[in-house]
């Protein structure tokens, strides 16, 4: 086998191939014993990166009137537009740096958690229905107060024992009941079940739709809307509620 450097023999085949009248390969010894190599070929330039998409910011009046609008649609009891709302504000808001604390602020508290801690219910709440020959009540769905909204957990704080009748969605009147239990022992106050018609939240019924928000049904009842509570109105009440002096209007006087 020769061990012929590959150029020095490709010149050499060359030579060979000559026609007469070609041209001479000049090429001395030891430039034919020279290697040439090939060409690096450049690596390619990285395509630039695109450009970050535009980040959009609120101010803080235009988060307020987006909750303001997330708590009304709650309250008149359209969720969807409530979730979608609530949505937006979450797509809008900027991620927040680890050394930022998280104010809080939420459709369920506009205030703020941080500053502003929610209130909770007085006692376990129901909505349920009451057997009219036993009066055995059945409490059918119960009222967390991770799912309501500061303004839902006032209204129901505001709630005795009274017998009513309130006007659903569609214009029919309705009786409702506030029924209480109470510690056997302390007779303090365990639970409150808003007693409705059996036909209103039986299983397939489409009728409980027809049912007013917590703080409209709430207004009926007693009489005072807190579905507008705002700014520091609603954080006096909620300090208010947090202490336990489960008030209904600024002037009433704590016992």
């Amino acid at each position: 086998m020769s061990l012929m450097k590959p150029r020095k023999r490709n010149l050499l085949l060359a030579g060979e191939m000559r026609d007469e009248g070609d041209p001479e390969i000049d090429v001395t010894e030891d430039e034919a014993e020279t290697e040439i190599l090939p060409e690096p070929i450049p690596e390619p330039i990285p395509a630039p990166a695109p450009p970050p998409p535009a980040s959009f910011s609120m101010t803080a009046a235009d988060l307020q009137a987006m909750i303001t609008a997330a708590v009304t649609a709650a309250a008149s009891g359209n969720a969807a537009l409530a979730d979608a709302v609530t949505q937006g504000i979450a797509n809008s808001r900027e991620p927040i740096p680890e050394n930022k604390i998280d104010p809080g602020i939420s459709v369920f508290n506009p205030l703020g958690d941080q500053k502003h801690p929610r209130p909770v219910l007085k006692c376990e709440v129901y909505l349920g229905t009451q057997d009219a020959k036993t009066k055995q009540v059945y409490d059918t769905y119960p009222m967390e107060d991770g799912d309501l909204t500061v303004q839902e957990v006032i209204a129901l704080n505001t709630l005795e024992p009274v017998h009513a009748v309130v006007e659903r969605l569609d214009g029919v009147k309705m009786k409702v009941s506030i029924v209480p239990e109470y510690d056997a022992v302390t007779d303090t106050l365990t639970k409150l079940t808003i007693v409705v018609p059996g036909d209103v939240i039986a299983k397939g019924s489409q009728v409980k739709n027809m049912l007013p928000g917590i703080p409209a049904l709430v207004a009926q009842i007693t009489g005072h809307d807190f579905s507008k509570l705002a700014g520091e109105e609603l954080a006096w009440f909620m300090a208010e509620h947090r202490a336990k002096r489960y008030v209904s209007a600024r002037d009433t006087v704590a016992a």
